[in-house]
């Protein structure tokens, strides 16, 4: 017979040790948890964003050759980087909540489940940049001749 199911102190002790046990890893693994974050760098290194824990934008660096980019080229490889980054999270957390879970991959598979689930793997990028839908002539007034106009420019 277990000698701490005979005695109801000591089962009450032994309740308590895990109970802090318990308390003193999850307030571990949220400070390990807060400090991830996950940096990634479009595929010419002109835009950079880094994202927390949560999946939000916390720092986002453009170098001048962004800004010389077409705004839809532009935001596109901005948000590129942010999705590849977000799907990185999980991996990240599973790095360093392993050591403070152990084999509890029960706990480590309900927890990396919800970071798969909200940031999945970015579809794959094109990487030819989009044709310009319009005229590409900086001279074109739309058909209109300012130079016949009874108005004058």
């Amino acid at each position: 017979m277990n000698p701490a199911a005979a005695d109801p102190d000591a089962m009450m002790r032994q309740w308590n040790e895990q109970i802090q046990t318990k308390l003193r890893q999850a307030d571990e693994m949220k400070q390990v948890a807060n400090a991830v974050s996950v940096t990634q760098r479009s595929s010419d290194g002109s835009v950079s964003v880094t994202v927390d824990q949560n999946g939000v934008v916390s720092a986002l660096d453009l170098t001048d050759a962004a800004l010389r980019k077409q705004p839809a080229q532009l935001s596109a490889e901005i948000l590129g980087a942010m999705r590849t980054a977000q799907a990185q999270i999980a991996a990240k957390m599973q790095e360093v909540m392993a050591p403070i879970i152990g084999d509890d991959s029960a706990t480590m598979g309900a927890l990396m489940g919800g970071y798969h689930e909200r940031f999945p793997e970015p579809p794959p990028v094109d990487p030819t940049p989009p044709r310009p839908t319009g005229p590409s002539d900086d001279d074109d007034f739309g058909g209109h001749n300012f130079a016949r106009d009874d108005k004058g420019w």
